[in-house]
Parts: C-alpha cells; structure tokens; sequence
C-alpha cells in the first residue's frame, strides 16, 4: 500500500446514497430538458445551492438541501442516466465494490414514477455502465424514508418483490424523534425473507437509537453509528454483536455530528475492535468522493497504513453482497488489504 497515493488505491464504499451522488452537470441538464428554473446554469454557479460545504446546523438542514437531486428524477430516462453515471463515478475513484442505496418514495414522488419501473431503469443503468468496462461490483439498497411514513409498508413490498435484485433495506431520513421502536413490525417480513437490514441509527441521535435498533430491529449495519462512541456499554455491544458501522467523517463534519473531521471516532473504534468502514454518504451533495475520505482520514484522523486494511477488510465482510462476487472481487483487487 502506498500511503501517497490513495486515489489509485482499490476502495470499498457500502453507504452511498444514488440520490446525493448526481453530477451537478446532469441534474443542469434534466432542469434543463424538462424545462426547470435552476439558481445557476453551470455546475460552479449552481454549486452554492446544491452543495454542502459548511456545517450546517443540523442533519436535517442538510437532508433540505437535496430538492436539487430529488426533483432530477423527472423520467424514467433521467432515473437510468443518474444509476448509470453513479458507477462511472465509483469506477473513476477506483471503487470496486459499493453498494447504492435509494428510496423509491423519495425518489419517485416529483413525477409520480412508477416505482416498480424505475427499478428496472435503476438496474439497466447499473449494467449499461458495467458492460461498458466499469469494474466495480454493485449491490442496491432500498430505503424506507421515515420521513415518508406513508410508504412504510409500500417499501417493504417493493424490497420483497425486488429480493433478487436487492442486499439490503434501509431505514433513514431524519433520525430524532423517530426511535427504532416503531419500526420492529415494518422489518419483520424482511427479516423472515433473508433480506439484509441496515438502519441510519447514530448519526444525529442519542447513544440509545443505536442501541435499541441492534437489540430491537437486530441491524446487521448502522449508517453512521456515530453516537456509539459516545457510550462505552453501545460501544462494547456492536462489538459483541459484530455490527459494522458505515461511517462518512466528512458528512459527519458538515451535518454537526462531529465538531471537526479530526475529532471523528472513526479510528479508536476501529482500534477498539469496532467493525468500522470508511464511505462517502452523498458525494455530490458534499462535493467529496472516496479518495477524499481517505485523505482527510490520514491527514486529520490520522490512520496509518493497518487502519486503512482493517477499514476495507471490515467493509468486504460486511457487505451484502453474495459471498462468491466479494471473493471474486477481494481476490482481483484487495490483495493491499489482507
């Protein structure tokens, strides 16, 4: 592993959200096909409205500032350009194995896409981009958005009826006043359907969400766990329970989780035996990819060369991919890692 150069090392990226990962290019050029008004007309004019790059004063100032990405997805066309670029982009960063994650409510709902069509267009794009030489294993994740709560039980059939084609379900979307509680009958089916289950627990809310979602709704991952380090009884529960957690230190910077990217927990987790990972969360939306991620963690964390191995061995494991494609992959591109 060469330390000095991170942007061609093979990475690993198991939380990425499809709708914060849009070139500002491409939502530019649907507003523009479908004839909407947008603040700016080139990527660096539209930059200051659809991108994160301050602290905001909370998670759920960040999650407002998605109505640029949100309102792209204006045709079924649009749906399979965005899945397709989404893999170019991990390609380029040489990402090899990720896994991309959406909501179907969130979305479908600003042209009231049909769900299970643009699912199909979401998979055709993943292999157009595939076939067209783009190494990287992918696996799609479905989100229940809780701030949607309509489509609960509409999102949990969509993720029954697309199991072969899914890793994964997720719940997110603002985190504070919607404890794991209220989602233990949601997962149930999944969970008798073999269906892997992440949840957002931890990112903006107290030590207890996450705890109670590894208890409760027996999460396999936490997107962010952040607040796990804030309680040495949760931290020694995912480690007990092996539960990987998918942290993002710049995302977690810039949502006021951490106070700076160097204060992140990322790295005494996983020095403590946590199963922690490195991802990128929204890229577009943070103007960051995974390269970045890597840099900041040995530039400001301040991982050396066995954290970043830990880090991606722990992500390999961890991901919801078939055992057959991980092996296929760790064997082509991990050798750095073991």
């Amino acid at each position: 592993m060469d330390p000095s150069d991170l942007r061609s090392l093979p990475k690993v990226d198991l939380h990425r959200h499809l709708e914060g990962a849009i070139r500002l290019s491409t939502i530019i050029d649907l507003a523009r096909e479908h004839e909407v008004t947008l603040p700016g007309r080139t990527p660096e004019d539209l930059a200051p409205h659809a991108r994160i790059t301050r602290p905001v004063s909370s998670l759920e100032e960040a999650l407002a500032a998605f109505g640029y990405a949100q309102g792209s997805f204006r045709s079924y066309a649009a749906v399979r350009r965005i899945a397709r670029e989404a893999v170019e982009d991990l390609a380029a960063d040489n990402v090899r194995l990720a896994e991309l994650r959406f909501s179907p409510g969130f979305m479908c709902a600003p042209a009231g896409l049909d769900w299970d069509r643009a699912m199909e267009e979401v998979l055709t794009g993943v292999a157009e981009a595939r076939e067209a030489g783009n190494d990287v294993a992918v696996g799609l994740i479905s989100i229940f958005s809780r701030d949607y709560p309509e489509t609960a039980e509409a999102t949990v059939g969509f993720a029954l009826r697309w199991r072969d084609h899914l890793v994964g379900f997720d719940i997110a979307g603002p985190e504070v006043d919607y404890p794991p509680d209220l989602y233990v009958d949601l997962v149930r089916p999944l969970r008798e359907a073999g269906i892997h289950l992440t949840t957002h627990y931890g990112e903006s809310g107290p030590p207890e969400y996450p705890r109670r979602a590894v208890e409760l709704l027996l999460t396999e991952r936490l997107g962010h766990g952040l607040s796990v380090s804030r309680d040495p009884a949760v931290t020694d529960l995912v480690i007990e329970r092996g539960v990987t957690l998918e942290m993002c230190p710049t995302s977690n910077w810039l949502t006021h989780g951490v106070a700076a990217v160097a204060e992140h927990p990322v790295r005494d987790l996983l020095r403590r035996g946590a199963r922690a990972t490195l991802n990128t969360d929204d890229p577009s939306l943070f103007g960051i990819d995974l390269t970045h991620e890597y840099e900041v963690a040995r530039d400001e964390i301040g991982f050396a060369d066995d954290d970043f191995r830990a880090a991606v061995r722990n992500s390999l494991e961890a991901s919801f991919l078939p055992p057959d494609v991980k092996e296929d992959v760790r064997a082509r591109h991990f050798a750095w890692a073991r």
